[in-house]
């Protein structure tokens, strides 16, 4: 499976079960000129920004170390770009990982 592939069906995992918690999905793969979203939801009255990390063969933590204070900085800019056309009184920075010993779903992750 390619790395795009992955990132695809981790994706449509990521959304599937953050639909079970009661999240609203509102956009998939948002992009900027400086970075892409994964997911955007809505957790009741909060905007939620969500990082998917998928790593099929790696192991639990693998993907949350991905989420580096550079890809961090990437994704504050494209939340604040949604945001200008998306007003939100509480957001908040999530990311699920998916790997081999299963999901994970780290909410206010930074």
């Amino acid at each position: 499976m390619s790395n795009f592939s992955a990132g695809l069906l981790g994706e449509w995992q990521a959304a599937r079960h953050l639909k079970r918690q009661g999240m609203r999905i509102l956009e998939k793969r948002y992009r900027t000129a400086h970075g892409e979203i994964d997911l955007i939801a809505r957790d009741g009255d909060i905007l939620v920004f969500i990082e998917v990390k998928a790593r099929f063969k790696g192991k639990m933590d693998d993907g949350i170390r991905a989420v580096n204070q550079k890809k961090q900085e990437h994704l504050r800019y494209a939340a604040h770009c949604y945001l200008e056309s998306h007003p939100a009184q509480q957001v908040r920075f999530d990311v699920v990982e998916i790997t081999a010993s299963g999901l994970r779903h780290l909410k206010n992750a930074f």
